[in-house]
């Protein structure tokens, strides 16, 4: 294994329990290559073992038009589904990195994420001893369908975790945006109080002022949940707020 050319403090890259050398060289790496600016890299913020909402991505990059969400896989088991989920309902696409030594874990991430990932995509893959880092393609809306499995997914407080509840979500026409979805073949953004019992679905191109509150009611929402009949289509709408909120 390459020694480590580090660039910030160890503490920066690093989890509260015990890391592998070979976990943490992903980690190191891809910051590295941003400070050098070498391939790839991004612009942006990078934070390394940070929360969002309940999750600890090992890297996320706050970039002016794409949030990005980095997993370095070198053995642990992962739970690649929740997780995928998870960073495109707040807004990140998502980077699966395999160390080279365990890309037989490739497999078990297209397993998790079958039926939904719709498009054929190259993971990525790292090798500490011999400096390489490809961090594949990113999981994003466009590979990926987001079937709603339950009305947590309309609840605040449940999307966004202990931490700072339905406050993260932006506000819009007396609630919170929960993004948009598809709604049994009709585009429509959803618009809920904190605790996700009413709402006012909007369509495109309709003013806030002419969708009207309970219209879907949270029972007819519940229904064509169980029938499968919902999805989500993008992320919720953050609030406009600094960085160190997250």
């Amino acid at each position: 294994m390459k020694p480590f050319e580090n660039e910030g403090s160890d503490d920066q890259f690093q989890t509260a329990g015990k890391e592998s050398e070979e976990h943490l060289w992903g980690k190191v790496e891809l910051y590295r290559r941003k400070c050098k600016e070498i391939e790839p890299w991004f612009q942006g913020e990078y934070r390394f073992e940070r929360k969002v909402a309940d999750r600890v991505p090992d890297c996320f990059v706050l970039g002016e038009l794409v949030n990005r969400w980095f997993e370095f896989v070198a053995g642990s088991n992962q739970d690649y589904r929740a997780k995928t989920r998870e960073a495109l309902r707040l807004g990140f696409v998502i980077y699966w990195v395999f160390h080279i030594d365990h890309r037989e874990q490739i497999q078990d991430v297209r397993q998790a994420l079958t039926p939904e990932l719709q498009e054929p995509c190259s993971f990525g893959v790292y090798d500490p001893q011999n400096g390489v880092l490809e961090i594949g393609e990113p999981i994003t809306y466009k590979s990926y369908e987001f079937p709603v499995e339950g009305m947590n997914e309309f609840r605040p407080r449940k999307i966004l975790g202990y931490r700072s509840g339905a406050a993260r979500i932006g506000q819009s026409g007396g609630g919170f945006d929960l993004g948009l979805f598809d709604l049994a073949g009709c585009q429509r953004r959803l618009i809920t109080g904190k605790y996700g019992r009413h709402f006012r679905a909007v369509a495109p191109n309709q003013s806030l002022e002419d969708a009207p509150w309970d219209y879907p009611t949270r029972d007819g929402l519940k229904r064509l949940v169980e029938e499968g009949q919902v999805t989500r289509l993008g992320p919720v709408r953050h609030r406009n707020s600094s960085v160190d909120e997250l």
